[in-house]
């Protein structure tokens, strides 16, 4: 790719990404059902014909937002699996460690989580389906982790329903924790997750 290629290309991404940090914006302001895509190429500083460079739609930017947490959230769950390969149960640290990446996440990206969990289900049945299979895809991997846990001894359970445990419990908290503007401490929020979670799932 030549010089010129490369910085037409990068010219595209930071443009794309201009229009996605102000729909956050204009969502977070006002909600994503009265946002009009007027709204976001004004906060952008740029024209609607611009905009439909690069979308087709707003509900086609955040779905780019949502995948991409969804992705990094998963990123992060599947680094307990390295433990397996090591025929060993992922140790508590592991554990706290993969809910600090967690806790971090949210405070840097608090908007756009508030915006999925809190605004997506008043949008059209698409999108609905489309917030649904985000957590459905979180949640088979949490039964991957919970059946390799069982193979390694934890108590006899049934996977899915530990899996759907693990995961309204950890994105429940989180959002409450970031809604209440951080009202506990992280490492206290940590520990009772930690406890409440790994007890629940390795105890006889």
């Amino acid at each position: 790719m030549s010089v010129r290629a490369r910085k037409s290309e990068i010219i595209k991404k930071e443009k794309r990404n201009l229009f996605i940090i102000s729909s956050l914006s204009v969502f977070e302001e006002k909600g994503f059902n009265n946002a009009r895509i007027k709204d976001i190429t004004k906060k952008a500083g740029t024209s609607v014909g611009n905009f439909y460079n690069y979308f087709k739609s707003k509900e086609d930017v955040i779905e780019v937002i949502i995948s991409g947490l969804t992705e990094l959230m998963v990123n992060k769950f599947k680094r307990l699996f390295i433990y397996f390969q090591e025929n060993r149960f992922p140790p508590i640290s592991a554990v706290k460690n993969l809910f600090r990446g967690y806790a971090k996440m949210f405070k840097e990206k608090k908007e756009s989580f508030l915006i999925f969990f809190e605004q997506m289900g008043g949008m059209d049945q698409k999108y609905r389906d489309k917030r649904n299979e985000i957590l459905d895809n979180f949640t088979n991997e949490v039964e991957k982790l919970i059946l390799r846990l069982i193979e390694f001894g934890a108590r006899n359970q049934n996977p899915k329903i530990t899996a759907r445990i693990w995961t309204s419990t950890v994105l429940g908290v989180f959002i409450w924790w970031i809604r209440s503007d951080f009202e506990i401490e992280e490492e206290e929020l940590i520990e009772n997750l930690t406890e409440v979670l790994v007890k629940g799932t390795m105890s006889n």
